[in-house]
């Protein structure tokens, strides 16, 4: 009798697990869509809470959008719009919702919609590997969505990711045959976007489809194989092009670093990332499970790429860098640590924690994007001081590293060491096209390096009057070694000393200044 009770209380608790995450998710859940949509409109707040959304190269994209736009109405010359092949999907949104909506609608837009279409699309994929809904990981999957990757607006890059997590989603555990030639669009879609995540689609579902066909023992020689064609392929870019590696990769592998932006309190969401998923995966039950399932061997494929292959690529000196491959592709790394979290029991602790790191991430994000937005408002009002047409430069005098370490220091010797560990990761970001933000409209970011590089639409020529057009000038113009010649004038000089928005001036360059030659302490104590 006792027995027969106690079964039925596991058998109680049990079908709750299968429920869902809690009682309240596990109604929401009778009603699917009435969850989606509670979900998704708490998702895109962060896209409408401050002025600006992100930092870095979404304001580029706003900004050369503009350009193109200037370029087609025949504005201005010395540049023209190039036929590119990829890389271009989201250039294309905001070259078409800045004349229907503006530039801060423009922004709001693309980036829901973005966060939303990825947010969902590493949802349904997890889904489909666990074989069930897994909201209780939605918390964690919302950090990973305003991640690094978003934050440093590599949106082409976060979108194609976006579009293969969908089709990934779609042919897991699936016979592809030609029935599936209809995702071919989706799959274009994507290399338009960006190729890179592309060939990780390619080499996951080709990976995935021998794997489930194949027995345990079978399965460890196909992962061998494949761990020494990613060996073999790193020799071939090593050898074949210029190359840099950086030891914090063996950190990215996790795809826990796509929590560390600005300062130390992300350096806890991504710690706290880290315990939950070894917390889970060592249990006695889920650690061979783990392992060996074909979404855990995707899974460490995807790590094992992040640790090999070059951090940055070029062809030659005087190309761009095609940088950051690590950094992305720990964006999807992330996302299949959590495929692979995602198979097991749920545990009522498991939402609650989610929910706590989630609060710290957004709201130290809310923070720091309202104190960019500040220092942005504070570069607008200066430049407006520059005749239309002109010229302007940013001299960053303060780096991320630096400028958190300084703020450390004021909460006490703890927070400064912790500031200190934390810049390691998180001085990735910086504020530099905030510039490009503030010109827009009005004067001409002169170093807004996509026209220099080759890799975007818009191109330059040389000696035109808006943008630097070799992307050498434009790198030692932005560490401060470029000598300023006779037809880069008029040229003005946005210097940044402090981390406040109050820590700026501007200044007309003249003929053979250089911006190391700008004492930036001797000009703020003047003020």
């Amino acid at each position: 009798m006792i027995l027969g009770s106690g079964t039925r209380k596991e058998n109680r608790m049990l079908a709750h697990e299968r429920l869902g995450p809690s009682h309240l998710l596990s109604k929401l859940a009778q009603s699917p869509w009435t969850l989606r949509l509670l979900i998704s409109a708490l998702l895109v707040i962060p896209c409408v809470w401050q002025p600006i959304v992100s930092v870095v190269d979404l304001q580029s994209h706003l900004y050369n959008a503009w350009l193109a736009e200037l370029i087609r109405s025949g504005g201005i010359h010395g540049l023209w719009i190039g036929h590119q092949n990829t890389n271009l999907v989201v250039d294309l949104l905001f070259a078409w919702l800045l004349k229907i909506v503006g530039v801060s609608g423009a922004e709001r837009v693309v980036t829901s919609t973005l966060v939303l279409v990825f947010f969902w699309g590493a949802l349904q994929f997890i889904s489909a590997v666990c074989g069930r809904s897994v909201y209780w990981l939605a918390p964690w999957l919302a950090v990973l969505s305003y991640g690094f990757t978003f934050q440093y607006g590599l949106l082409n890059f976060y979108i194609s990711c976006a579009v293969v997590l969908w089709l990934l989603a779609i042919v897991w555990r699936k016979r592809v045959g030609w029935r599936m030639l209809w995702t071919t669009p989706l799959l274009l879609l994507a290399y338009l976007a960006h190729p890179l995540p592309v060939l990780w689609f390619l080499g996951v579902a080709v990976y995935c489809q021998l794997a489930e066909r194949l027995q345990l023992r079978t399965q460890v020689i196909l992962f061998i194989g494949s761990l020494v064609g990613l060996s073999l392929i790193r020799g071939y870019i090593v050898t074949r092009y210029i190359t840099i590696w950086m030891p914090r990769q063996l950190a990215y592998w996790t795809g826990a670093d796509q929590a560390l932006l600005f300062g130390w309190p992300y350096l806890v969401v991504a710690a706290g990332f880290l315990l939950f998923s070894v917390v889970v995966l060592v249990e006695s039950t889920n650690r061979w499970a783990a392992a060996v399932s074909v979404s855990g061997q995707a899974y460490f494929l995807t790590a094992v790429a992040i640790i090999l292959i070059p951090s940055a690529i070029r062809a030659s000196p005087e190309q761009a860098w095609i940088s950051h491959l690590a950094d992305r592709l720990s964006l999807l790394s992330g996302v299949m640590l959590l495929s692979v979290v995602g198979s097991f029991a749920y545990r009522r602790w498991y939402l609650p924690v989610g929910f706590l790191a989630a609060a710290i991430f957004f709201g130290a994000l809310h923070h720091d994007i309202g104190n960019e937005a500040r220092v942005e408002a504070k570069m607008q009002e200066l430049v407006q001081a520059v005749p239309a047409g002109e010229r302007v430069v940013l001299f960053d005098h303060i780096s991320g590293a630096k400028e958190h370490g300084e703020l450390s220091k004021r909460g006490g010797r703890l927070t400064h060491v912790a500031g200190r560990l934390s810049s390691i990761f998180t001085s990735r970001l910086n504020s530099r096209h905030l510039l490009s933000r503030a010109c827009l409209g009005h004067c001409y970011d002169y170093t807004n390096y996509e026209p220099s590089t080759s890799q975007f639409r818009i191109h330059a020529a040389q000696g035109n009057p808006i943008v630097m057009a070799n992307y050498a000038d434009v790198a030692e113009m932005t560490d401060g070694t470029y000598v300023v010649k006779e037809n880069d004038l008029p040229l003005h000089a946005l210097l940044r000393c402090g981390a406040g928005p109050d820590d700026m001036q501007l200044r007309s360059l003249a003929k053979g200044e250089s911006g190391e030659m700008l004492a930036c302490v001797v000009t703020a104590a003047a003020q």
